[in-house]
């Protein structure tokens, strides 16, 4: 019943590109388009200040919805387009965001959406897409007003969620952004209006009839919104820009007036706009990438080259510069913390950027023994904050579930993420001694039977903390679920892989006793693969199967292409060794 509303709503703005005025719309060029409704970026930077409320209810700047929804909708930051000259111009999500409510008959005609890449060649022969995979809200209706995907749409939702293809989801997805826009052009989203009378703290849009405001607000709630177009509209056409702001002053004094109990601070919503427009997790990825690849190419050399006075002071500058990009990476994850309100280790981004810091901890910890502990703890950063930054995971700040509003989340999860950073690092520590058992084959050092004794002792004292810790989260996890479900376990998917990590790694670490000789070999390929057990417990667990922690899952996705490249090449690294006769 929703999409006859959207389509229905998409459908009369399709109709106006019909009329006189819209034809020559359509005669415009994309600058044009814009220019009609460019919001000055000062009068942009005022409104990305107002407080807004999401569909679940968290208080949030316009700046972080703005910034959501654009990138849900285009892929980017920002919608980027060419001016009269020819030069390339940028639009902020605020910017594209007001634009949208104040013309969205420029914006049906501009091209916003994104079509993911695959779906390019299925979709080319029904709407017209450009070189950077985007297409126009009007491509998708026909001149009877006719939902274009409409049969690709229903198809696709006919199927269960696990038989859908590629395609099927992708049409998902652009059915969505779709939905997206439609809820934007109307002011479904401008939840800017907090009602003090309202028991569920709920925030009002323009389009709400349910509103229960006194005889003054009511009329403002009213009256303001188009007030403001009008005033954005003379603003635009003579450059002055006092009437505008000075609409969105009496909008902020509103908030303050009937949102007391909830309304953010002016620094708390300072701090969310500069995390929105500095990406810390993203400059991290890029230091790790570039740095430590540096220092594990440093830290192979070294084997061969230790008495290099160069070279142990090049590794001591990038050890240092490593650490800045620690030091930068956990003040990210306390900001993010500050602007939340929670720890921020309560769904799979914030873990997994946690998880890459708590690894890049373990590797400093170990840094004496060998630079080749942070090394291999960059790698392990720059494959997950990867991952988090990647289209698998949703970087969105959210309000925490029920389940999560409790002081255990602070310890059971911290403690259970913690240890894999530390059995993550281990299992990467066996990956590199591996690669220098490797090496070996071809030519032999003594330095390099010493760095293979050094690293396993390393990977064991890694191993071991990551092994304790793994155990107490999971026995602290026992008395939360107690707390929240009744029952200290209950065999669901994340507790039983949960133990079978505990057992693998128990094993792993007891293999000593078992394999006397060729002890080092062994426990290095077993503590190389023990990593799948976690992959399943963190990532398997959360994408794949139900139980209740699914407070934490994701939209499920394929299986990665480079996962059947990389265990190939991992049991190649594992066998190689063989061809020596000794390992010890």
């Amino acid at each position: 019943m929703k999409n006859k509303f959207i389509y229905s709503f998409i459908l009369f703005l399709f109709a106006t590109t019909l009329s006189i005025e819209g034809q020559q719309l359509h005669n415009l060029t994309t600058h044009e388009l814009i220019d009609r409704q460019l919001v000055n970026e000062i009068h942009a930077e005022k409104i990305a200040k107002i407080q807004i409320q999401d569909f679940q209810g968290r208080i949030k700047p316009i700046s972080t919805l703005s910034l959501e929804l654009l990138r849900k909708i285009y892929g980017k930051s920002e919608f980027i387009y060419l001016d009269k000259k020819h030069n390339k111009k940028k639009l902020s999500p605020t910017q594209v965001f007001i634009g949208m409510q104040y013309k969205p008959d420029s914006w049906q005609l501009l091209e916003l959406i994104k079509i993911e890449k695959k779906a390019i060649h299925e979709l080319n022969h029904l709407i017209k897409i450009n070189n950077s995979g985007h297409s126009s809200v009007s491509q998708f209706f026909d001149f009877q007003g006719n939902y274009k995907l409409k049969h690709l749409v229903n198809k696709a939702y006919t199927k269960a969620p696990g038989k859908r293809s590629a395609f099927d989801k992708d049409i998902i997805k652009i059915d969505e952004r779709i939905n997206i826009i439609w809820g934007i052009f109307n002011g479904q989203f401008l939840k800017i209006f907090p009602d003090k009378n309202d028991s569920n703290q709920k925030w009002l849009c323009p389009i709400d009839t349910d509103s229960n405001f006194q005889k003054e607000d009511q009329l403002f709630f009213d009256k303001i919104i188009p007030t403001y177009f009008e005033n954005l509209s003379n603003a635009i056409k003579t450059n002055d820009w006092t009437k505008p702001n000075e609409t969105i002053e009496l909008i902020k004094q509103f908030q303050e007036e009937n949102g007391t109990s909830i309304i953010l601070s002016e620094n708390k919503i300072n701090t969310e706009i500069w995390f929105n427009n500095n990406p810390i997790f993203l400059w991290c990825l890029i230091g790790y990438t570039l740095l430590g690849t540096l220092l594990i190419i440093l830290s192979f050399w070294q084997i061969f080259k230790d008495q290099n006075t160069i070279l142990k002071k090049l590794i001591k500058i990038i050890l240092i510069s490593i650490f800045i990009i620690f030091i930068t990476h956990g003040s990210g994850i306390i900001i993010r913390w500050y602007i939340s309100n929670h720890a921020p280790w309560s769904n799979g981004y914030e873990a997994t950027i946690f998880i890459a810091w708590i690894g890049m901890l373990a590797g400093f910890i170990f840094q004496k023994n060998s630079s080749f502990a942070p090394a291999a703890a960059s790698i392990l950063a720059i494959c997950l904050i990867g991952i988090a930054h990647g289209s698998l995971m949703n970087p969105e700040i959210t309000n925490l579930v029920p389940v999560l509003k409790s002081y255990w989340l602070l310890i059971h999860v911290a403690v259970i993420t913690a240890s894999y950073g530390f059995l993550a690092l281990g299992s990467l520590l066996s990956l590199i001694t591996l690669l220098i058992m490797c090496s070996q084959v071809f030519w032999n050092t003594t330095n390099a039977q010493k760095t293979i004794h050094k690293l396993t002792n390393t990977n064991q004292l890694t191993s071991t903390i990551g092994l304790y810790m793994l155990t107490i989260g999971t026995f602290l996890g026992g008395i939360w679920a107690n707390e929240s479900w009744g029952r200290y376990w209950g065999w669901d998917p994340k507790e039983t892989w949960a133990l079978i990590s505990i057992i693998i790694y128990s094993f792993v670490l007891h293999l000593r006793i078992i394999f006397q000789k060729n002890y080092i070999y062994i426990f290095n390929v077993c503590n190389l693969f023990a990593l799948s057990s976690l992959i399943m417990t963190f990532f398997g667990v959360n994408y794949y199967l139900s139980g209740l922690h699914s407070y934490a899952k994701g939209d499920p996705f394929p299986i990665p292409y480079w996962i059947y490249i990389i265990i190939p090449i991992a049991l190649l690294i594992s066998i190689t060794p063989i061809y020596r006769k000794r390992f010890n």
